[in-house]
């Protein structure tokens, strides 16, 4: 059986002293800030040269955020049925029993613009690569993780998700290597699905997305 691995945050040199307090406006204004510099990030690193197909941006960047808050649903609520406790716990206006954050929409969006940009800068990532590319979109995962719930912690003094598994030394409670196969099923799934729509050139776009969003709420997730 899996052992409770977590250690109180100040017990590793954690303890959060934000100055703001936590609000809808402020999560908000964040959560713009941090969209706003990966933007700009990939704009320079692309030398200003960024494909942006409105189409394909939408559909996948709709897609990691359903697929995210389903997968985290699912994952976190069986683990702590099979288990006895969760792997994580939202603190940011949490839902569906601290599986999720109202917020998820934000969260995953951060996600999945990020990946779309990657793919459009740097190269999408092939399957063909093998393990070795999901390893390496996974560890890209935890360090954009790492570089949006530090600066929320210090600036806000909680996280948005504190997570239990402390297996990434005085940052586990910020992510966890567990993420890096979570992230890189998102994004293969994001990656097959969005290559399918490519090839039908979008027809059935709002149709297939109606159809996933009925998924998620059936689910429970919403």
């Amino acid at each position: 059986m899996a052992e409770n691995t977590s250690d109180d945050a100040t017990a590793i040199g954690l303890e959060l002293n934000g100055f703001l307090d936590v609000s809808v406006v402020g999560a908000a204004i964040y959560g713009i800030a941090v969209l706003l510099c990966i933007v700009a990030t990939f704009w320079v690193a692309g030398r200003g040269r960024i494909r942006f197909e409105p189409r394909k941006f939408v559909y996948s960047v709709t897609l990691f955020i359903l697929l995210g808050a389903t997968g985290e649903a699912f994952l976190n609520s069986m683990w702590d049925i099979v288990f006895g406790w969760p792997l994580w716990e939202y603190r940011l206006y949490p839902a569906h029993g601290g599986d999720i954050s109202l917020f998820f929409p934000m969260i995953w969006g951060i996600f999945g613009t990020y990946s779309y940009l990657r793919d459009q800068v740097v190269g999408g990532m092939h399957l063909g690569g093998g393990p070795l590319s999901m390893v390496v979109i996974g560890a890209e995962a935890i360090l954009l993780e790492l570089s949006v719930n530090m600066p929320y912690g210090a600036i806000f003094g909680d996280y948005i998700l504190s997570y239990t598994p402390a297996n990434l030394g005085p940052f586990s409670h910020y992510s966890w290597l567990q993420f890096i196969p979570f992230y890189a099923a998102i994004a293969v799934a994001t990656l097959k699905l969005t290559e399918v729509q490519e090839i039908a050139q979008y027809r059935h776009m709002r149709a297939t997305l109606l159809l996933y969003v009925i998924g998620t709420l059936s689910f429970g997730t919403l």
